[in-house]
């Protein structure tokens, strides 16, 4: 018997169905890009969630009134769910885990595992409806879908190295998803277009069959990020995935609406070109519903689905700028506020650092307005954050917007590339540059505008070649980012280790990484740093075989990056056989034990890392404690310099006289000497002549097991292994 009659359409079925996918896709691609991910692993999540209840329900009628005709819609029902369960594993390493998921992963599994099942779904319809189809169609889709998997097959064995069973299983699962695809694309295509003009009861036939090729465009985009090299925009697959189940959802939602189920009799004609081959027939309401409805209804349908489309695009734009606007903290406005202001990494291969040194402002805000109000003083201090990025050219732009607020103090920036992009304007308006981790040497200028309350890299360098050369390390490949902190650190190395007797070989320089993508976990990154490692195999390759594996080492000057970086090494022996030294800009990274292959990576090399070293003092673990409750993990010691950096630019301002604003001569002065008399709680914040930390230390840190039990793996921990720290006057 028929269902119950419905006023909805197939036109105002696919009209919504433009406008969920509007909405779904819309947070995503207006998301920042802390909440992108996010967005997109519920949406994903969500979607696959309705389409695999809707797939259920269906096969569940199917069992009820055409059992004999159940196998091909409990077999689709099968393969949502276990997508739906691969969705929600892969979410929960993205989302709770922040892990990069093994190869294979059990998602994968699970998504492989479910192919079959929408094989047997297409080739039962194809069969079912054989004498409709074109079989020259079927034979166009085999080349095509041949041809297309060839090359996609070429263009991963050019990208993959299988030295290692690690990049073997890594090539494995990245051809095993476009040679499922077309397997599945070449039956679709065919139905698709053999039932293409029987409508309305073909069209979950072409929404399932839309479905297909939004998978293969999502699946097959790895080969159109590596060619072009947008890497950024990988996060753009996201929203194929979550329109994949919406379309099959609407297809599914019109099987469960608007087609009624008869019982097998007996009775189907093998000649009959009615639907009662599939044993579904259209209800006689829909065709005169669609044939009566008017114009003026359609038409009002579409203005309504426009008028939707069009606000939540607009809706859309309006929020993605409030997404990037400026973060204040403490009072902003008033005859009595103090502003200051930071440009800090919040994104992109230096986020980590951001994410800890915005935690320790916030509390020195705090801290600062509180010991003011206690004094008596009617001064307050605000706060303005500006995220760079990680971005020398996005750090420009954001200091002209702190000086058009009248900031003449900024905390920040945290990376030397990005200093130097800022030193010129800095220099020209007036405004004091105040860095707690750039470290490069060739910004070591007197009587500029630029302060660092860390010593310059010469003293880090010197600290790292001895160390070097008293494990026993006598050749060093170098890796390092090509910008100036990399650059200055790179050269210093060579220079103090090559005065002890050591050698330097010509190593990888690679370009300085902008964004986000760099430093994830995706697998697509694996691939990119892929092409730097092989070259890096085989440097090594040659120097173990000239001077033995003891006496070799590898130098990597990394930020955030370092932790793809090493889950893919792990996937060369060669890397594995020699020692590995660090810098600064990614020792104590909170990836690097997280994920496992990493961190075994990090434990066979014994990697190590030198780090500006701070005496642990009580105010200064009080500090870490405070900070860690703010990020949930230990924080490099920047955090806390950061710290002191806001306290001693919001006493200079307090106390500052200076009767001309344009006067940088006087602010500057009355800056260094507050400076040179502050002490917090990393210590004495004296300067020497180029603004920089005139004393301090140096403490190595390695990553080591938490647990020394051999079956008790995944549990790593940051360990300071400098029995006497190295200490400098600057």
């Amino acid at each position: 018997m028929p269902v119950a009659q419905t006023y909805i359409t197939p036109s105002l079925l696919l009209l919504g169905l433009i406008v969920s996918a509007t909405a779904a896709n819309s947070l995503i691609f207006f998301a920042g890009t802390e909440t992108r991910i996010v967005y997109s692993e519920i949406i994903i999540v969500a979607s696959a969630s309705i389409a695999a209840l809707l797939g259920i329900l269906l096969a569940y009628r199917q069992i009820l009134h055409n059992r004999s005709h159940s196998k091909m819609y409990i077999s689709l029902a099968i393969g949502l769910v276990l997508w739906l369960a691969a969705d929600i594993i892969w979410a929960s390493y993205e989302l709770i885990f922040h892990v990069a998921a093994p190869i294979p992963s059990l998602s994968d599994i699970l998504w492989l595992a479910g192919y079959p099942f929408f094989a047997y779904n297409l080739i039962a319809t194809y069969r079912q409806f054989y004498n409709r189809f074109d079989k020259r169609i079927l034979l166009a889709s085999i080349i095509g879908n041949g041809i297309f998997v060839a090359y996609l097959i070429f263009l991963t064995i050019g990208l993959s190295d299988f030295s290692g069973q690690g990049s073997v299983s890594m090539f494995a699962v990245l051809i095993a998803y476009p040679i499922m695809n077309a397997l599945l694309t070449i039956p679709a295509l065919s139905i698709l277009i053999g039932l293409w003009k029987e409508r309305p009861w073909s069209i979950p036939w072409t929404f399932k069959s839309l479905s297909l090729f939004c998978i293969v465009i999502t699946d097959s985009w790895f080969a159109f990020i590596i060619l072009s090299g947008l890497y950024e925009q990988v996060w753009l697959s996201s929203m194929f995935f979550g329109a994949e189940y919406l379309i099959l959802a609407g297809g599914l939602l019109w099987f469960n609406k608007f087609l009624a189920i008869y019982k097998d009799q007996g009775t189907a004609s093998a000649t009959t070109n009615t639907t009662s081959q599939d044993h579904l027939e259209i209800t006689g309401g829909i065709h005169n519903r669609k044939n009566n409805t008017p114009n003026r209804i359609q038409y009002l349908y579409v203005l309504v689905a426009a008028i939707l489309v069009g606000g939540i695009l607009s809706y859309g734009f309006i929020t993605s700028g409030a997404t990037e606007s400026t973060k204040y903290f403490g009072p902003v406005e008033g005859a009595n506020t103090i502003l200051i202001g930071a440009l800090l990494p919040l994104s992109g291969t230096l986020s980590s650092f951001g994410e800890s040194a915005e935690a320790s402002l916030k509390l020195a805000v705090d801290d600062v307005n509180n010991q003011l109000a206690k004094s008596g003083s009617p001064s307050r201090v605000g706060l303005v954050i500006e995220d760079t990025k990680t971005d020398p050219n996005a750090a420009r732009e954001k200091i002209m917007d702190l000086a058009s607020k009248g900031i003449r103090i900024v905390i920040g920036p945290s990376t030397s590339a990005a200093v130097a992009a800022v030193k010129e304007y800095a220099d020209e308006n007036g405004i004091l540059i105040v860095s707690s981790s750039s470290t490069a040497p060739s910004l070591a200028i007197p009587d500029d505008n630029v302060f660092r309350f860390v010593p310059d890299d010469t003293h880090q360098a010197d600290a790292l070649a001895k160390q070097m050369w008293d494990e026993g390390t006598r050749v060093v490949i170098p890796i390092w980012r090509t910008d100036v902190f990399g650059n200055n650190l790179q050269s210093l190395l060579k220079e103090k280790f090559e005065k002890l007797g050591g050698k330097v070989v010509d190593g990888i320089g690679y370009d300085p990484p902008v964004g986000n993508f760099a430093a994830s976990l995706h697998r697509i990154n694996f691939i990119v740093w892929e092409q730097e490692l092989r070259s890096l195999n085989q440097k090594v390759n040659d120097a173990v075989s000239q001077y033995g594996a003891d006496k070799v080492g590898v130098y990597i000057i990394a930020f955030d990056e370092i932790v793809p970086i090493m889950i893919q090494a792990n996937r060369h022996q060669a890397l594995q056989s020699v020692s590995w030294y660090g810098s600064d800009g990614s020792v104590q990274h909170e990836g690097l034990i997280k994920n496992i292959e990493a961190a075994e990576f990090a434990v066979k090399t014994n990697f190590l890392s030198p780090i500006y070293g701070v005496e642990a003092s009580d105010s200064f673990k009080e500090l870490e404690e405070r900070i860690v409750e703010e990020i949930d993990r230990v924080p490099r010691s920047y955090a806390e310099v950061t710290y002191d950096e806001f306290w001693v630019a919001a006493l200079t301002l307090s106390n500052y006289n200076g009767t001309q604003q344009d006067d940088i001569g006087s602010l500057r002065e009355a800056f260094i000497n507050t400076t040179n008399s502050y002490i917090g709680v990393t210590g004495r914040t004296e300067l020497n002549d180029a603004g920089d930390k005139k004393y301090g230390s140096y403490d190595f840190w390695a990553v080591r097991p938490l647990s020394k039990d051999v079956n008790n793996k995944g549990s790593f921990e940051w360990t300071n292994v400098a029995a006497n720290p190295i200490g400098i006057d600057n």
